[in-house]
């Protein structure tokens, strides 16, 4: 297990361990984040959790985790912020098409096993007649949005494996980033920061204008959503990387109120819109932190299960479904209200660390192979 310790940003490749397949620096890992992401995924599996065991169990409606929605507006923070602090010095400078085509098989390695598997699951669901879509909404549209991860802006609705949406949103930045961030990093600092705030307000008002979830997961409304996000995470990162205001970004008694103040913003109902203006600031006390939150995002079991959490994520509608046919059996034998959200919420993380196991990483290493090998 690496150190906890807190590791500065490498600058330039003389700081990073270097790839001596491609002669480039390898970013130093950002523990507290891979913590962040695994709670992220945790969130949004409890939302969903707390609405099958209302639906199901006779549970109350979900509390404080009624907008565990919102735990993916982290994850496109995360992934602008994680993505550049990876491959900013090796495409900065250096837009040579196999530098962004060895990005993009990257990335297709990293998300297409896991969501290539779920998609199947389902597909076979379906053909057995245990899934069942909306009349109006074709399958084979469906799986073919699915198979190709275009389900955004072109479907109306993702009804085959809902959680896809962010990942099919996501790509489109993807697409835009080896591009961008060469062009951000070229930016006045006055400048980035003008960005940095316009994209912030555009974040603000797209959250309660484009009102309801359904609207802000599909169409055009899911890529107003993800990209101004993920680019302010790659400005995030740029600051983050200069060390300015580090000093005040490290204490634990930051972190403690960036959570304190988002704990309390949905306690009090507070607009989707100013949850989610905290979230970089959840994003840069988290990674800048080297009091006891370090020590804590860095904990083991943490970082496992940020390890797992896109398989957690992408997978946990078929875990859902599987369970609900145990949930009679579960009520009947006392695991009813928030005791069937727990157990939902168990099979639903260990379910996302199998496919982790047995599908993700060796598909993933395979493809990677494959490409090296070519």
């Amino acid at each position: 297990m690496p150190s906890l310790r807190r590791q500065a940003p490498p600058t330039t490749p003389a700081q990073g361990r270097v790839d001596g397949s491609r002669g480039l620096a390898a970013a130093t890992e950002l523990p507290s984040l891979t913590s962040l992401r695994g709670l992220a995924a945790a969130a949004v599996v409890l939302f969903h959790a707390s609405y099958f065991a209302a639906n199901y169990g006779g549970a109350a409606p979900p509390g404080l985790w009624q907008r565990g929605y919102l735990a993916v507006d982290l994850f496109f923070f995360l992934s602008g912020f994680v993505l550049t602090h990876v491959y900013h010095g090796r495409l900065e400078g250096q837009r040579r098409w196999p530098a962004v085509g060895r990005f993009l098989w990257a990335r297709f390695c990293r998300i297409y096993p896991a969501c290539l598997f779920t998609t199947g699951v389902l597909a076979f669901k379906y053909a057995l007649g245990t899934l069942f879509l909306p009349p109006d909404v074709s399958f084979k549209t469906q799986l073919t949005a699915a198979l190709l991860l275009m389900q955004v802006p072109w479907l109306d609705s993702v009804a085959l494996n809902g959680p896809s949406w962010s990942i099919s949103a996501e790509c489109y930045a993807y697409l835009l980033f080896p591009f961008a961030v060469p062009v951000i990093y070229r930016l006045r600092d006055s400048t980035a920061a003008a960005i940095f705030g316009a994209l912030l307000l555009a974040i603000a008002i797209d959250h309660p204008f484009i009102a309801g979830e359904e609207t802000r997961t599909c169409g055009w409304g899911a890529l107003l959503r993800a990209l101004p996000e993920f680019m302010s995470g790659v400005i995030a990162y740029r600051a983050y990387a200069s060390g300015r205001w580090r000093g005040i970004w490290q204490k634990d008694l930051v972190f403690a109120g960036v959570v304190a103040a988002i704990v309390v913003s949905l306690l009090f109902d507070m607009p989707d819109g100013a949850v989610v203006l905290l979230l970089p600031a959840l994003l840069l006390a988290s990674v800048a932190n080297t009091g006891r939150a370090a020590g804590l995002l860095g904990a083991r079991p943490l970082r496992w299960l940020g390890e797992i959490s896109y398989s957690v994520y992408i997978f946990q509608n078929v875990a859902f479904s599987l369970l609900t046919a145990a949930c009679a059996w579960l009520v009947a034998h006392g695991l009813d209200g928030s005791r069937l959200a727990a157990v939902a919420v168990l099979f639903v993380i260990a379910s996302g660390a199998l496919v982790h196991r047995c599908i993700d990483v060796p598909l993933r290493a395979a493809l990677r192979a494959g490409f090296r090998t070519s």
